[in-house]
């Protein structure tokens, strides 16, 4: 079926995951004229920094996804030291898709750069926002250690654990493709698990902004991470979906926060915010959630001792 557009574009993103961006690229362009495969294009151009090539496309993808957070990001790019426009183009998408993640994001920044900092504070509602719970181990494992070395091996073992690649935040450290594998039974118990704190998220955030972006039918896509020494996440948000959240599975010793996930910090053309940053210890068993326009990143171990870690996204489906 060489002519659909759906098929071109799940072969593009499977080339993608592979590691074979000019294959996928190649398949995309001989996909046809469809605004669906110009969009996933567009989405693989920007996630590999090809900012020229992507603008050539712009009005196309516009035209038929206005809200589009690549699109948002690509316009974003060029108002971002002038915050009245920024928050002018976070608006008008929020008029479009009111709980746009990506929008939600750079709202909250175009507020604290004006200055408008209860405004600013009120969206980006952290300790509202925030949830760290301990999940308990699936009685299938007799023991938390034994559950976690499992789970840790499966991780380690998994055969599409790769370095860094283009489009993510992950700095030296590893990360996986396809999670979980196909045999794998501490992950998919795990999953399980998370996938019921999820369905019980949102409480007394029901009047916040966020929420009105909340799937109807949900995509749940997960992904392990290892670190050690100075890998680190640098600071992103998760612009294309609605829930993003964060297991951890074995963490190093040492003090000073080693590993230590921080929620809510900016990027350095940003500026300071005026919420406080939740600073996030990693312990074994501990399962963090937050909306996902709201911005994180990770302070480098700096020891030899992975730091194994499961993340996770809630998307529309």
């Amino acid at each position: 079926f060489t002519d659909d557009p759906k098929i071109t574009a799940a072969l593009a993103r499977a080339f993608m995951r592979a590691g074979d961006f000019g294959s996928a690229l190649v398949k995309l362009r001989g996909g046809g004229p469809s605004p669906l495969v110009a969009r996933t294009i567009f989405k693989m151009l920007m996630r590999h920094g090809h900012l020229d090539e992507a603008s050539a496309l712009e009005a196309k993808v516009a035209g038929h996804y206005p809200s589009d957070p690549d699109l948002l990001e690509l316009r974003a790019l060029r108002v971002r030291q002038k915050p009245e426009c920024l928050l002018e183009l976070a608006e008008d998408v929020l008029a479009e898709d009111a709980g746009n993640a990506h929008a939600l994001y750079y709202k909250a920044v175009a507020l604290a750069q004006l200055g408008r900092r209860s405004q600013a504070c009120e969206l980006m509602d952290l300790d509202r926002l925030v949830r760290v719970e301990t999940l308990s181990v699936p009685p299938d494992f007799k023991t938390p250690r034994t559950f976690f070395s499992e789970l840790a091996n499966e991780i380690l073992g998994n055969a599409t654990l790769h370095s860094d690649r283009a489009g993510h935040a992950t700095r030296k450290g590893l990360r996986t493709a396809i999670f979980p594998a196909s045999d794998d039974h501490a992950a998919v118990e795990l999953l399980d698990r998370i996938c019921r704190q999820v369905e019980l998220y949102s409480g007394d955030c029901a009047d916040h902004p966020f929420v009105a972006g909340r799937p109807a039918e949900a995509r749940f896509t997960a992904w392990a991470l290892v670190f050690r020494g100075g890998g680190h996440q640098r600071v992103h948000n998760h612009p294309g979906s609605w829930l993003t959240g964060v297991y951890y599975v074995r963490t190093p010793g040492g003090t000073g926060g080693p590993g230590t996930l921080r929620i809510g910090v900016l990027p350095e053309w940003a500026g300071d915010p005026p919420w406080p940053v939740l600073e996030i210890s990693p312990e074994p068993g501990r399962l963090v959630m937050f909306p996902s326009f709201v911005p994180h990143d990770t302070v480098p171990t700096g020891q030899d001792q992975e730091r194994i870690s499961v993340a996770f996204d809630v998307a529309d489906a």
